[in-house]
């Protein structure tokens, strides 16, 4: 194998279509974020009744910081 692989997880990117790379996991409070590369699009996710993983929101974390105010 040459260099480093290509991290591929469970998801794909609602704005571009290509694949998500897991950027960080709580499994305390059931939720975990995924990012895209190619569009840096943050993808964040939360465990249903049923143990599934939805798609709570999706955005840039600038746009996050905007609306914190």
């Amino acid at each position: 194998m040459s260099g480093e692989q290509e991290k591929k997880y469970g998801g794909i990117c609602i704005d571009c279509k290509s694949l998500l790379e897991l950027f960080e996991v709580d499994f305390e409070k059931g939720k975990r974020i995924m990012y895209c590369k190619n569009c840096n699009l943050y993808h964040f996710y939360k465990k249903d009744f049923f143990g599934n993983w939805k798609l709570r929101k999706a955005g840039r974390v600038s746009d996050f910081w905007k609306n914190s105010k």
